[in-house]
């Protein structure tokens, strides 16, 4: 197991992934498996993911992340990181103007 972690669905839970990318995986196991990670442990995982597909579904509706119009991957690449930027920009300003944003509420960001 590397220094890089990956938190994963219940879709990446084969041992050959970390093998061949030298990972150390974190995914929730299903409900069938004999293995399975202690309840703390699951909600950590649970709770992470959910932070990263709250983002990524802020990213997209609010941002228009899926919709990028770029000519080139060079174009496609920046505006994607403008987009991420101005998020996390956005994040920063409330947290200095002592505006909390809590998770999901995109939409209470300075614009």
């Amino acid at each position: 197991c590397s220094n890089f972690t990956v938190l994963a669905d219940k879709g990446y839970v084969g041992e050959r992934l970390m093998q061949e990318q030298n990972i150390c995986l974190f995914a929730l196991k299903r409900s069938n498996s004999k293995e399975n990670w202690t309840k703390s442990v699951r909600q950590l995982i649970f709770k992470q993911r959910r932070r990263v597909e709250t983002v990524f579904s802020q990213l997209t509706g609010q941002l228009n992340a899926e919709r990028v119009l770029a000519k080139s991957f060079q174009g496609l690449c920046t505006r994607l990181v403008n987009k991420v930027l101005a998020y996390n920009l956005c994040i920063a300003l409330n947290s200095i103007f002592n505006e909390p944003c809590e998770l999901g509420k995109i939409k209470e960001l300075i614009f």
